[in-house]
């Protein structure tokens, strides 16, 4: 019966993800790389949100930061679907820190001052796949949508 037990835990564990420090800051580059080309191909300032995202949400130094980048835009080329990376972080993040990835997203959809349907789409989907509430996924874009026009407002 151990013998059963260990094969079984060495499938499971062949397509668990590894201990890779930078598997899910990459999963969130990812989603939030593909949330920047959602609306007809991506904006700089889309671009820009995402570098801060890495930067303040998962603290990765700024010499680090063009690999993973690098590496996301890999990964999300040869991704097949937004499960690829939800799967990876709804593991891995607890839901405040589901939530604030959604706050992201909204931020990088509302980079360039529009929100496209599809934008929207995207960060819903997203959020039901990281089981962020929908009461949260809706005080998350307010949120971002008062930041934004407060600095509108100051300019």
């Amino acid at each position: 019966m151990t013998d059963w037990f260990d094969n079984l835990k060495r499938i499971v564990n062949r397509h668990e993800s590894s201990a890779d420090p930078h598997s899910l800051p990459r999963a969130a580059a990812a989603l939030l790389l593909e949330m920047g080309v959602t609306d007809e191909g991506g904006d700089p300032m889309e671009l820009d949100v995402v570098h801060q995202a890495m930067r303040n949400g998962f603290g990765i130094e700024p010499a680090e930061l063009e690999a993973l980048i690098e590496q996301a835009h890999e990964t999300r080329r040869q991704s097949v679907s937004l499960y690829d990376f939800t799967r990876e972080l709804r593991l891995g993040l607890a839901p405040e820190q589901c939530a604030e990835l959604v706050e992201w997203l909204w931020r990088v959809a509302l980079a360039d001052a529009r929100l496209d349907k599809y934008e929207e789409v995207m960060v819903r989907r997203v959020a039901d796949l990281l089981g962020v509430p929908h009461s949260e996924f809706i005080r998350r874009k307010q949120r971002v949508k008062a930041q934004l026009e407060l600095l509108q407002g100051s300019r």
